[in-house]
């Protein structure tokens, strides 16, 4: 899902960006794809088949699953609202508390770090179309930057 959010998001945007998502939403399309190929394979041969087993069963790492979509399916939604950089920082943060990370060190360093890098690498260094929101806003303002 956010794989064809993030491909259809850079339909509009300058040619370098558009042609950057356009490369990472192939190459995870195309995994899925030899993922879904394998599987196919598995179940045409006799070693796998195609069920839903415990997926649906609201249990154990089940839960994590549903956790994980609202979130992602959150950020989407928020994205414009929060913009990149702090819509990244929670949706990170979040996401690590769900799969069972409470190292307060370990849920803000890697959730700071990722989220400040792509601040950097991607806002700041091509300055894409990205969404904007109150800590784009506000460093710009300290830097004297578009914002």
């Amino acid at each position: 899902m956010l794989t064809v959010y993030y491909v259809v998001s850079t339909v509009d945007l300058a040619w370098e960006s558009k042609a950057t998502g356009i490369v990472i939403g192939v190459c995870l399309l195309a995994l899925c794809a030899v993922y879904f190929l394998r599987t196919a394979v598995k179940v045409a041969i006799g070693r796998g088949r195609l069920s839903f087993g415990d997926l649906l069963e609201m249990k154990g790492f089940n839960l994590q699953r549903i956790a994980l979509l609202v979130l992602t399916t959150l950020f989407i939604l928020t994205i414009e609202w929060t913009g990149t950089t702090l819509g990244l920082f929670l949706l990170l943060f979040a996401g690590m508390w769900v799969t069972g990370v409470r190292s307060w060190r370990q849920l803000f360093g890697i959730s700071l770090t990722v989220s400040g890098t792509v601040y950097v690498l991607l806002i700041e260094l091509l300055n894409p179309r990205l969404p904007r929101g109150f800590v784009e806003n506000l460093i710009a303002s300290f830097t004297g930057g578009a914002g």
